[in-house]
């Protein structure tokens, strides 16, 4: 019987952690924190078979866009990697931004950004090489707090962060996957 009393009082962990986890990924880092900052990194997503941005990262970039052009950096770096449609993601992103008016003297293209922590550490880089101190994020709401994590451990300490309003189908899935994800990065193990 203690057994049965023990193991209840764990079940009632396992719900708090994943409400907690929830509150974090997607409630705390919702809202923009934008402000005067060197940079402005727009994380990669899928391209579609065309080379065209999918919906998804079309509305990163467009915020990425609003963010520049109201002065907040004067930088915009793209970054992603192939993906199986064939397209570098960063090219395709920075030909949509170009399309768009943004000077292509303003964007940076990091084609080996993979993933969120090779993002975080080529742009790490890019600062550190051009002694840049502060960068805002742009991504979905809830990879907002996996690429605050990322990026604080490639050693960027000035952070701000948006995101796009445009909410799809696949964003349970997508955080889903944040409550697994965030957790590895924060231990650090993959």
């Amino acid at each position: 019987m203690k057994w049965i009393a023990h193991h209840k009082k764990i079940f009632w962990i396992i719900p708090i952690i994943f409400i907690t986890l929830i509150f974090t990924i997607i409630l705390l880092n919702a809202k923009d924190n934008v402000f005067k900052a060197d940079l402005i990194v727009v994380l990669g997503n899928k391209v579609s078979p065309s080379g065209i941005p999918s919906r998804g990262l079309a509305v990163r970039l467009n915020k990425a866009i609003e963010i520049y052009q109201q002065g907040y950096a004067p930088r915009i770096l793209v970054s992603g990697g192939t993906g199986k449609e064939g397209f570098n993601e960063a090219i395709a992103m920075s030909n949509y931004l170009i399309a768009r008016g943004i000077p292509s003297s303003a964007i940076i293209r990091d084609t080996e950004g993979v993933n969120t922590r090779a993002t975080a550490n080529n742009t790490y880089l890019y600062m550190q090489k051009n002694h840049l101190q502060s960068a805002i994020i742009v991504s979905q709401y809830y990879h907002i707090a996996r690429t605050k994590l990322a990026f604080k451990r490639a050693g960027i300490k000035k952070i701000g962060q948006a995101s796009p309003d445009y909410i799809s189908g696949k964003d349970f899935f997508s955080v889903i996957r944040e409550l697994f994800g965030y957790p590895v990065y924060w231990l650090n193990i993959k």
